[in-house]
């Protein structure tokens, strides 16, 4: 019964000493998101503040329309993704390419429906057909601390850059 217990008792110490250092290496990886994003904040957008979210939203060339895009709004946007230290990681007209120019094939989907990050959910309500805006979605509104394993992989704490143009939008009737 002695050996029983103190088996139960070592198991039950060693992981809590593991969990632990889990959590210890999720806050590193954390605190680096934070000081990539602060340093890219600090080189590109010097005194920026971000939304209440914590998205930085920059508009580069305000769309027309009187009214912007409401969660429940169909939209239609061609985008490209970076991670925040520059590495292209997707973008509409793969392979040809939304950064060479290409628009053929536009992403669609419902503002606020949960079938793109939270970030990029955001932002659209922001916007105006033909706008064009720079995003900078810290990791908790894009792919949060798991990252995302599916066709694309992103590591988890990783903060993302998009430029979106949007194309269409369909309300609702």
């Amino acid at each position: 019964m002695k050996k029983i217990l103190g088996g139960l008792i070592i198991t039950a110490v060693a992981v809590l000493i593991f969990s632990c250092k889990d959590d210890n290496s999720l806050e590193k990886l954390r605190k680096n998101e934070l000081a990539l994003l602060d340093e890219f904040i600090s080189e590109n957008y010097a005194g920026k503040e971000p939304k209440p979210s914590g998205l930085y939203y920059f508009e580069e060339f305000q769309g027309y329309g009187d009214s912007l895009i409401q969660p429940g709004d169909r939209v239609q946007i061609f985008y490209a993704t970076w991670t925040v230290d520059s590495v292209l990681i997707d973008e509409s007209d793969y392979p040809t390419g939304y950064t060479k120019g290409y628009r053929f094939e536009p992403l669609e989907f419902t503002v606020g429906a949960g079938q793109v990050i939270t970030g990029l959910d955001e932002a659209a309500t922001y916007m105006r057909p033909g706008t064009i805006a720079n995003l900078v979605i810290p990791s908790e509104l894009a792919y949060g601390q798991n990252g995302s394993t599916g066709n694309l992989y992103i590591p988890g704490f990783t903060t993302l850059l998009m430029q979106i143009e949007v194309y269409k939008i369909f309300r609702p009737e």
